[in-house]
């Protein structure tokens, strides 16, 4: 019996460790937040897919910062309810087509807006949510300390240096 229960003990430790050394946290990070453009330009954050995974985004949610639900599965638009592998995608605070044309971005730029709300000037934390109400991205920022000055109404916009480095890389 005491065979048994060693054995056990050391399966479920071997099972344990290799989870975690493999299990990444983040698969979607927030990965860029304009939340004080200069002039009338609009709002934005840039959601990236860290993985080599599609991931389903209907009826994802930004729940903290703004206000913004994703679409709901589309029959004649499959694809538009995926984040493909390493993909990129803007949420913004106006239409898809009044965003490419403030900041010039092609059509192949995946757009989503407008949403609900402002981001705060100060800063706060914008948290996405799947469609089970799990977090799936989350981050607080601020217009001071370790956060980058230049992101506060110069244009520019606050960007993750390294999406696999976590949410405390910005610039």
């Amino acid at each position: 019996m005491q065979l048994n229960k060693a054995l056990v003990g050391t399966l479920l430790l071997t099972i344990t460790t290799l989870l975690h050394s493999t299990v990444k946290a983040d698969q979607v990070v927030i990965s860029e937040i304009m939340y004080h453009p200069r002039g009338d330009q609009p709002e934005f954050v840039e959601l990236t897919n860290i993985t080599a995974t599609p991931l389903d985004i209907v009826r994802w949610r930004f729940t903290d910062g703004v206000s913004f639900d994703f679409p709901e599965f589309d029959a004649g638009d499959p694809e538009a309810s995926f984040l493909h592998a390493y993909q990129r995608l803007v949420i913004a605070s106006v239409d898809p087509d009044t965003f490419r044309e403030a900041y010039q971005l092609p059509a192949s730029v995946r757009v989503l807006g407008p949403w609900e709300g402002q981001l705060s000037d100060n800063g706060e934390r914008i948290t996405l949510e799947d469609k089970n109400g799990v977090v799936v991205s989350q981050v607080r920022y601020r217009d001071r300390g370790r956060w980058n000055p230049g992101a506060d109404g110069t244009g520019h916009s606050l960007s993750l240096r390294d999406p696999e480095a976590g949410a405390d890389n910005w610039r």
